[in-house]
Order: structure tokens, then C-alpha cells, then sequence
């Protein structure tokens, strides 16, 4: 059996797990979050939100704490928080908070007063929180969650049945064991599938993918990241494009970084239990670096080693002595609403919205939201670190891979 970080860390979990109910192992993306909030100085978490407005005085906060807890007792990974083991990360499982989940805000600026609430996560209140912000204008709810616990796709899920037990009592629970049981195999099966990953033919495949990769350019050295600025555009994609943009943003963003010299492969985010029932973050951090095809041809033979943790691609590279050792300049998500519409309450057509004022995790983020025939794009960068005219490069970029559609506007 070859040798890998997942199978080192599962042997120091093992070696304090002790039977104990509570104590979770972490995936390699579980760690990497663990990681960065551990050194950051102000204790941060990275926050994953999803944001939705309806008209004004609509929603009951009463019914929304309602579902919040019966999702929560679905869900143990939402009532988790990382911490550590005689020195081993953990998730550590906790009971359903006695305090409201639920936290209704009233400010001038509904949106700046939202992200300062997300954004100021102490470690004791758990991994998922419920904000309502009203305004004369509209009810705005920020549903947020500590990403080490959820990851996207885990989101809409939650949103489902949030929006489930908004109407009604919610599905049948799980008893506390079997809640927990579902979610220890579903990291199991995730961890498993991470080692199996990180045998010699991937570490191949991705050592011969990041030979040559460059260093990264912005915020390589520590730094207090700056305020965000933000760029967004609207995509029609007519035809068969619909069913495959990712490989036309992956191309466009890759182009983009190759303008600027000493810039880090671009990364996107791959992964998660899509119809599994459970929620938690089984995703992966991916680079895109062809050596001779172009970018989608690339991308299809990097399909087979998606599942190599991102952690297993940096040894490869720092093994080789390769310049990149690990830095990302460029994260790309995608965001599938084609399956999810925006939920219908009492009668009434939500919209999702995502208000400006937001903390960047990585020097550019990229996120497009694909919505039936539409692909809406942001751009948001850490204008401390990140020139403007980087940034307006990535943007004109993008703008070009989709301007022979016809379609586009800014």
C-alpha cells in the first residue's frame, strides 16, 4: 500500500479518536481551512453565504429558527467546530446551541451590517448561522457557514430543507447516533477516495503538470488583506453552451494568469456528495496548468486525478523543485442554480442576490453562477495586493472567451 498524507493523518486520528462519538476526522480540505483560520491573527474563519431577499416584513423569524434547529439536528457537521487532539485536527460534534440560531438585525446599511456579522465568527457559536436584515425594501437573509464544514454543494441541500421546515415540520430526523453515523462514513468514504488518489501514477500525472508552474505573484508574503473590489458581468449562452461553460471560464481565467508573468496556475474548486443527503465539505482544490494541449484538452485528462488532495500536488511540486510550491493567485467556482431555483416562500418568489462589502479569501476569486441559460460572473480581487489593472486584464478576458455568443454584457 503506497503512502500518503491521508494515511498519516488517519493514523494520529486513530491515536486519539478513542471511541469518542463526538470526534471527527477532517478531510484534506477540512485541514486546509483548519490551517489558514489557525494562522490567521484574528481567528477568522472562511464564510461560504448564501443570500436571498424577499419583500419586506415577509419573513417570521420564529418559523425560520424552527427550521434552522431541525436542521441542525439532521446535520451534525453544522454543529461542529474544528479543534485539536493531542495536537491531531478534529471536527468536535456539539449539542443543538440552547441559544437562538436565528439573529435578526436592524441597520441603515442592511448589507454592511450583514457582512460585519458574518464576517466577526467567533469559534463557540458552531459552524452555521441564520441573519435577517429588514429594511423598507425587503427582508434580506443571510444563511452562512463556516466552509470547513459545508462546501457548495452541501449548501443547497441545506437551503432545501431550511426552506422545508420554513413550510412545515420538516423530514422524518435521524436519531442523534444514525445522523452521526451517516456523516462519520460519508468523511470515511471521502478519505478513502483521497488516498486512493495520491498513488504514484497521480502524483505523476500532477508533478508533470506543475514542473514548470510559476511561483504566484500576489500576496505571497504575509499580509492584512485590503477592502475588496468587484467586478461583475453577464453571459447568454445560447445553444449547447449551456450544458458546459466551466470549460470556457477554466480556459479564459488560465489565459488571463499566462498575461501576467510569475503568476501561479490558475485553481478551481472540484468535488462534493451530490445526492448523498449529507451535509459537509468534501471538496477539493484542483490546478489547471497544460503543458502542450490547451486548457479543456488538459482538463479532461486531469479528471482522473481531480481526487488528489491539493496538499499531495504541493509535495509533488516542492519535491521536483518546482518554482510553484503551493501559492494560488486565481481560485474559479462554479455555482450550479440550474437544478436549484430560488425558493418560493408562502407564496412568494425569493431572489438570490450577493451584496457588496465581502472579505476576499485569495488575491482573485472568481465565481460564476450558472442559472439556466445565463452565466453570471464576479470577479472580486484584494485591491491591496492585486493592481487594478491585473484584475481589469482577468475581467476583459473573460468578457472576450464569451463575446462570439453575441450575448454579453457588463
Amino acid at each position: 500500500m503506497h503512502r500518503s498524507i491521508t494515511r498519516t493523518y488517519l493514523k494520529h486520528y486513530a491515536n486519539v479518536h478513542n471511541g469518542a462519538d463526538e470526534l471527527m476526522p477532517l478531510t484534506g480540505a477540512q485541514r486546509r481551512f483548519h490551517h489558514a483560520r489557525s494562522t490567521d491573527p484574528h481567528d477568522r474563519a472562511q464564510i461560504l453565504p448564501v443570500f436571498l431577499e424577499f419583500p419586506p416584513g415577509l419573513l417570521s423569524t420564529q418559523r425560520l429558527e424552527q427550521a434552522a434547529r431541525s436542521v441542525l439536528l439532521r446535520h451534525p457537521a453544522l454543529r461542529g467546530a474544528a479543534d485539536t487532539a493531542g495536537g491531531v485536527p478534529v471536527l468536535r460534534i456539539d449539542p443543538l446551541p440552547e441559544g437562538p440560531i436565528v439573529r435578526e438585525i436592524t441597520a441603515p446599511d442592511t448589507d454592511r451590517a450583514l457582512w460585519a456579522a458574518l464576517d466577526h465568527w467567533p469559534a463557540g457559536p458552531g459552524s452555521f448561522r441564520v441573519l435577517l436584515a429588514r429594511d423598507e425594501r425587503r427582508d434580506l437573509l443571510a444563511i452562512g457557514f463556516d466552509h470547513l464544514v459545508c462546501d457548495g454543494e452541501s449548501t443547497g441541500l441545506v437551503l432545501d430543507e431550511l426552506m422545508s421546515g420554513y413550510h412545515s415540520a420538516g423530514p422524518e430526523q435521524d436519531s442523534a447516533e444514525a445522523a452521526l453515523r451517516r456523516y462519520r462514513e460519508a468523511v470515511e468514504q471521502q478519505l478513502a477516495r483521497e488516498h486512493e488518489a495520491s498513488g504514484p501514477q497521480a502524483l505523476e500525472h500532477w508533478t508533470s503538470r506543475v514542473r514548470d508552474a510559476g511561483p504566484g505573484l500576489w500576496g505571497t508574503e504575509p499580509h492584512e488583506p485590503g477592502p475588496s473590489a468587484s467586478a461583475r458581468q453577464r453571459v447568454a449562452l445560447p445553444g449547447t453552451a449551456p450544458h458546459r461553460p466551466f470549460p470556457v471560464l477554466l480556459e479564459a481565467c488560465h489565459t488571463a494568469l499566462a498575461r501576467i508573468p510569475g503568476t501561479a496556475p490558475v485553481a478551481y474548486t472540484w468535488g462534493g456528495q451530490d445526492g448523498a443527503g449529507v451535509v459537509g465539505c468534501f471538496i477539493n482544490t484542483v490546478l489547471a496548468n497544460p503543458q502542450h494541449d490547451g486548457v479543456r484538452e488538459s482538463w479532461w485528462e486531469d479528471l482522473e486525478f481531480v481526487d488528489t488532495p491539493f496538499d499531495e500536488v504541493v509535495r509533488a511540486a516542492r519535491a521536483c523543485q518546482a518554482p510553484w510550491t503551493g501559492h494560488l493567485d486565481l481560485v474559479l467556482t462554479l455555482i450550479d442554480r440550474t437544478r436549484r431555483p430560488a425558493p418560493v416562500l408562502d407564496g412568494v418568489p425569493g431572489r438570490f442576490t450577493y451584496p457588496p462589502g465581502n472579505r476576499t479569501q485569495e488575491p482573485v476569486i472568481v465565481t460564476a453562477v450558472h442559472d439556466q441559460g445565463e452565466l453570471s460572473l464576479r470577479i472580486d480581487h484584494d485591491s491591496a495586493i492585486v493592481p487594478g489593472a491585473a484584475a481589469t486584464t482577468i475581467a476583459d478576458v473573460l468578457a472576450e472567451s464569451f463575446a462570439d455568443t453575441g450575448q454579453f454584457a457588463r
